[in-house]
């Protein structure tokens, strides 16, 4: 390919957000700022950045979201910002309680060796979550759309979201880690989640084999099982450890292998409730709360 080429068609949006994290994270850290306006303010701007990066140039224009997914998203969304204040609220109890304090490591070690065990939870977490069990029902509701874009990265099961802050955040209280790396870990993660689901042109390679992308992520949503890897989203290290690190050209379809199975992905309702669905209605597609 032309070097040029090669260049523009870069995730510009995506680099530029995973350059400029470095500085605000600094730019905040020394101005002591709270972590949760730290959070709030990066979540807002990675968020205004990918959404006009979608407007000026989609990966595919049939998947922006209409007002009916835009509606079914920010309903979801406020009931996980509740979700999340909660498990933050509770780990916050727990850090003060066992956290040992500094642990006398050096800050690259400590923000590196946080991003490595905190997206080993994630993987092993994730990957569980698709063995047709209990944790597959209440993850379905991430998948069930059949597009991807910056308005269902936030599409998950309340239950969903709190167990995958557990499983990123709970290791990581015993390893003594600053408040400095908590940060930088959690800035981290917050904008590979959007990056990777944002429907935006362009590619990372060879990035892609260090961090997570939209062009990984695509294919983790595959309706093909032989594409449907890549488990980890802020890092792909544990996919290729492990053997679900999948590359390729991007799926035809995303969303689930067998909609038919599940209620519509408009049926919010039916979704949330779907993990206390009775074994009948989970076998043949209809929610027993809702007949």
């Amino acid at each position: 390919m032309n070097p040029r080429r090669w260049c523009r068609e870069l995730h510009w949006p995506h680099l530029g957000l995973l350059a400029g994290l470095p500085v605000w994270w600094w730019w905040a850290t020394t101005r002591a700022l709270s972590p949760t306006m730290t959070l709030l303010v990066w979540l807002s701007i990675s968020a205004v950045v990918l959404a006009l990066a979608e407007r000026w140039r989609p990966f595919r224009g049939d998947w922006r979201p209409g007002v009916a997914q835009l509606r079914r998203d920010g309903t979801v969304f406020a009931t996980n910002a509740l979700a999340d204040g909660g498990v933050t609220a509770l780990l916050t109890l727990v850090a003060i309680a066992v956290n040992p304090g500094d642990s006398g490591w050096p800050l690259w070690l400590q923000i590196g060796a946080g991003l490595l065990v905190s997206e080993f939870g994630s993987y092993w977490m994730h990957r569980l979550s698709h063995g047709g069990n209990w944790w597959w029902r209440v993850h379905l509701l991430h998948h069930r759309p059949a597009q991807l874009n910056l308005a269902n990265a936030v599409l998950a099961h309340p239950l969903n979201a709190i167990y995958d802050k557990l499983v990123r955040v709970a290791p990581l209280l015993s390893m003594g880690l600053d408040d400095a790396a908590l940060i930088a870990v959690a800035l981290f993660a917050l904008t590979q989640s959007l990056a990777v689901h944002a429907n935006v042109a362009g590619h990372l390679w060879p990035l892609d084999y260090i961090v997570g992308s939209a062009g990984l992520h695509r294919l983790h949503h595959s309706t093909r099982q032989d594409e449907a890897g890549n488990f980890g989203t802020a890092l792909p290290i544990w996919d290729q450890v492990f053997g679900t690190y999948r590359r390729g050209a991007s799926p035809v379809e995303v969303g689930v292998f067998d909609p038919r199975r599940y209620p519509d992905e408009l049926r919010l309702g039916a979704l949330l409730l779907w993990p206390f669905a009775c074994s009948r209605c989970a076998r043949f597609g209809r929610c027993c709360a809702l007949h």
